[in-house]
């Protein structure tokens, strides 16, 4: 396989680039059309109150996959300087204390989402009317949390040893099992929420399957087998990939609490309304936290080889790239918002009318996104898990500020603007703790 041919510490930067950016690109794109098409499906087939229940549930199950994001960038983080400084026996050591973790905690999650979905129901504010839905979702999607999150860290250990192309045959696959089933439980079997969610466990499940044997193989670089549980390696290991899990937690809170301010003051329809512009999102979303990390391998592979004139290469790129991409991808949006608001909500005048004015200002978003992303995925690839939790966190006070002060001040085009404004404050902060940083100075 190509895979096989990707040298980390001696091939081009720009050929590694591409190599591990499109992969892990079309990887998160194909991930987050769980969400776009089940918004997509539900919002034309079963009504808006269906599409803005799943996007109720989101945050919760945002908060749950920062567990295992915590472990599968702290631990293949260190799989990563591991294997750059030609320690396999380590790597492995990395790899199976990571596996452990996850399927303990991943066990503790199931017996919660399955048993107690109501509580977590009424936990992210769903009033009487999307409970139900609220519910059936959490519950069933939440039974096949298990393979859901080992997905995430058999895709990135997959990355780890230069074979990102099969992590994105993987999620395509996912994504291709997702739409057949969506289209037969949704449109033939009429199963609405329940079988949106039936759907996306049982893609994820049957991919699940298919990475496994390439980590049971005696041959293999990283494969799960007997080992010592190394509390003190998991403790760095969870340390390091704390930025990552804090990204993400705060992304569930943020949405919760954003969640909670459209109740409050637009009822079901504002939920809807930016249900719709998050599912658009997501695509744009996707392309960047792909890009960011699939070139995290690259950099912390290069970092243990203390080849730092790559690693500087690698994340000038990455930044250059998502900036570009984010303008485009701007422009994009104000031009098409229409058509595209019209592929989920085509009758519903209200909620078509809110989501327009929502894109208009949120848009502006994806310009400074991706440089944050970027950024904070580098200081956890070369290990400063430190520098990379203060951004994270940074990042998401100021955003919950902006959801306060802002509204103040300007109404509902405050809200809307939130997002672009702690995008550029964060941005500024990083690009300052960047260039005093000695590995990007020294250049």
């Amino acid at each position: 396989m190509k895979a096989k041919e990707l040298d980390l510490l001696h091939d081009k930067v720009p050929y590694l680039f591409r190599n591990f950016a499109i992969p892990g690109i079309l990887s998160s794109l194909s991930m987050c059309l769980y969400g776009i098409i089940n918004g997509l499906i539900l919002g034309r087939y079963v009504g808006s109150n269906a599409m803005a229940a799943v996007n109720m549930a989101s945050p919760i199950f945002n908060i749950i996959s920062c567990i295992a994001i915590l472990i599968a960038i702290g631990g293949n983080t260190l799989v990563g300087i591991s294997l750059g400084e030609k320690d396999r026996k380590k790597a492995n050591q990395h790899f199976n204390n990571a596996v452990t973790a996850l399927f303990v905690i991943a066990l503790v999650i199931w017996v919660v989402v399955v048993f107690f979905p109501s509580s977590l129901a009424q936990a992210v504010g769903a009033n009487d009317v999307l409970l139900p839905y609220v519910k059936s979702y959490i519950q069933t999607f939440g039974f096949f949390i298990i393979p859901v999150l080992f997905n995430i860290i058999f895709g990135m250990s997959l990355q780890s040893i230069g074979k990102p192309q099969l992590y994105m045959i993987g999620s395509m696959l996912t994504m291709a099992l997702n739409i057949i089933l969506d289209l037969l439980f949704i449109c033939v079997f009429n199963w609405g929420v329940f079988g949106a969610a039936l759907a996306s466990g049982i893609s994820a499940s049957i991919v699940f399957f298919i990475f496994l044997p390439h980590f049971m193989r005696k041959d293999g670089i990283l494969k799960i087998g007997k080992y010592k549980f190394n509390w003190k390696a998991f403790m760095q290991m969870a340390y390091n990939g704390s930025s990552e899990a804090i990204t993400q937690f705060c992304l569930g809170v943020s949405s919760l609490l954003f969640n909670w301010i459209l109740m409050k003051r637009f009822g079901e329809m504002g939920v809807s309304a930016f249900a719709v512009v998050q599912y658009i999102s997501l695509v744009i979303n996707a392309v960047i936290l792909g890009m960011s990390r699939g070139v995290t391998a690259i950099i912390s592979v290069n970092y243990g080889a203390k080849e730092y004139d790559r690693v500087r290469h690698i994340l000038r790129l990455a930044i250059k790239t998502v900036t570009l991409t984010g303008i485009s991808c701007t422009i994009f949006l104000l031009l098409f918002k229409n058509p595209l608001i019209a592929m989920f909500v085509p009758e519903n005048k209200e909620v078509f009318s809110t989501s327009q004015e929502i894109i208009l200002f949120y848009s502006f978003t994806f310009i400074f996104v991706g440089a944050n992303v970027v950024i904070n995925t580098f200081y956890t690839a070369v290990n400063d898990p430190r520098t990379s939790a203060i951004l994270a966190v940074l990042r998401y006070l100021l955003l919950i500020g902006s959801f306060v002060a802002l509204p103040i001040i300007f109404g509902n085009i405050g809200l809307w603007l939130s997002f672009a404004v702690a995008e550029i404050l964060c941005l500024f902060v990083s690009l300052l703790t960047l260039q005093k940083q000695s590995l990007f100075r020294a250049s």
